[in-house]
């Protein structure tokens, strides 16, 4: 008990003075919570909330995070190529800033750091991981991490798994990410291994192999009979779903309890239509980007984005006037991870080039002390401006994907014409009454529908968005046997279902 209350002082002191996170605290804190949960079965919300600090108002907020952000600016000039003489040529002392002068500081555009990463770790830094993003769409960005941020982050995982209810140390867990996205794979599969989770690392193989996995019996001591976390794409999800329904897979055929899904848009309608594959499972949502990592955001029940504010500083600025975007305006997402969280690699403003809106307050959510965004819309390079103003991925996708006349994933494009957007997607049947189904979805969304292409064959898309799920890892392997239902027909488009 005395061990615990120690370990939570210290991290309480890393949280509020920035001092370095202590492994040897966050196992301890690690090994409280799993105790916990044997004698009580749960954690609960109350204790959820640990991670987060105490409840911050604005001024108090504001003076801490620019104390944060100083300190970070101070480092990055002393320490790092890329900034050293970033600030005399702007004119600011970093150890003077104030925070109206965060605005000055040019943002960190991602092509910077994809072109010389080396430019941004610290000359004190101990970088042992270089990580690469998957490069769905461009050149992959490099950034490097420290041993002891990658035991940190994996162990404050931990924590946020268990106190959140998430994952216990009876349940299994399928990764069905691309085996290329080390930092979040290493991350979270060693925070499965702390907790005691039985973890595999399926990658992107054919969704048929990877259902047979889902749909594998176990019997192995303290844990659960079949899969029951999955952590993919969307995109991944959204081919899984296809070829599972297409084979006849039910709900019974699967022991799935939760999803954790990102790295793409993540659509009502995916979410939907995978419940009827695999029965009532809850969804983990969030944001996460390798490159501010572990700055990342929390989805809360009301369909906000929140950023723990110890974490780092986020902005949202208006692509147009490059200034603050407005609550509902929409901007892309400005990011600066603080100390001690990021050690090795700095990087100040990094302009993410996701399209998100300030949410205006005041909020009444779970989560209402931290700053939040609405849902990501998609990356700004695939929005499209046109005459009415910007449609963005998310408008598209969540009309689409809603529609089951649409294979998931929606494989689509979208461009400007006069007066709005042309759209083209791949459907089961070009039918009228598909067409007119999908035009009242889109306008819903707000979409300024000008032009409808319908096809049968992807191979006809003439601007696709680029999707993760193509990121592909086959096997020579063949599926295990199972008692699931014939996938022989899962490579095929399947009639519209009822």
């Amino acid at each position: 008990m005395l061990e615990t209350g120690l370990a939570q002082l210290r991290f309480a002191a890393s949280m509020l003075f920035s001092l370095p996170l202590s492994v040897g605290a966050l196992e301890r804190l690690v090994d409280a919570a799993l105790d916990t949960r044997r004698e009580f079965g749960a954690i609960g919300p109350a204790a959820a909330e640990f991670l987060g600090g105490p409840p911050l108002d604005e001024e108090a907020r504001r003076e801490m995070q620019l104390r944060r952000f100083r300190s970070q600016a101070v480092t990055a000039a002393r320490e790092t190529p890329y900034y050293a003489g970033l600030f005399e040529k702007v004119g600011l002392d970093p150890q003077r800033l104030r925070f109206e002068d965060i605005a000055r500081i040019p943002v960190t555009p991602k092509a910077a750091m994809r072109n010389t990463p080396d430019a941004f770790v610290r000359r004190s830094a101990l970088p042992a991981f270089r990580t690469m993003t998957t490069g769905t769409t461009g050149r992959p960005t490099s950034t490097y991490f420290s041993a002891h941020e990658m035991q940190t982050t994996a162990l404050l995982s931990a924590l946020t798994f268990l106190q959140e209810g998430q994952i216990g140390p009876d349940d299994i867990v399928q990764i069905s990410t691309s085996s290329r996205a080390t930092l979040g794979n290493a991350c979270f599969s060693q925070a499965c291994q702390r907790i005691g989770a039985a973890w595999y690392l399926a990658g992107l193989v054919q969704p048929a192999q990877a259902l047979a996995l889902l749909a594998e019996e176990h019997h192995l001591p303290g844990k659960k009979p079949r899969t029951s976390f999955l952590s993919t794409y969307p995109s991944y999800l959204g081919e899984l779903v296809e070829c599972g329904l297409a084979a006849g897979y039910r709900p019974a055929d699967f022991g799935l309890e939760r999803i954790s899904v990102g790295g793409e848009v993540v659509t009502a309608g995916l979410k939907a239509r995978a419940q009827q594959l695999f029965g009532p499972v809850a969804f983990n949502e969030g944001f996460g980007m390798t490159e501010i990592w572990p700055l990342g955001a929390t989805r809360c029940a009301a369909g906000h984005l929140h950023f723990e504010p110890t974490q780092g500083l986020i902005e949202v600025l208006n692509p147009e006037t490059s200034g603050p975007a407005q609550p509902g305006e929409a901007g892309t997402l400005v990011a600066t991870p603080f100390w001690p969280y990021r050690e090795a690699s700095v990087v100040l403003r990094y302009d993410t080039e996701d399209v998100v809106a300030p949410v205006a307050g005041p909020l009444t959510c779970r989560l209402a002390d931290w700053p939040a965004t609405s849902d990501i819309r998609g990356k700004l390079r695939l929005s499209v401006r046109h005459d009415l103003g910007w449609t963005y991925p998310r408008d598209v996708l969540e009309a689409l994907e809603a529609v089951e006349a649409v294979p998931l994933p929606a494989r689509c494009g979208f461009w400007a014409v006069s007066g709005g957007v042309g759209v083209e997607v791949v459907v089961r049947a070009a039918t009228p009454l598909v067409r007119g189904k999908l035009e009242s979805a889109l306008e819903a969304q707000g979409v300024p529908l000008c032009g409808l292409r319908l096809l049968e064959d992807l191979r006809q898309l003439q601007h696709p968005l680029p999707l993760r799920c193509d990121l592909r890892e086959d096997s020579f392997a063949t599926p295990a046997p199972s008692t699931a239902p014939d996938v022989s027909a899962a490579g095929r488009l399947p009639a519209e279902r009822s």
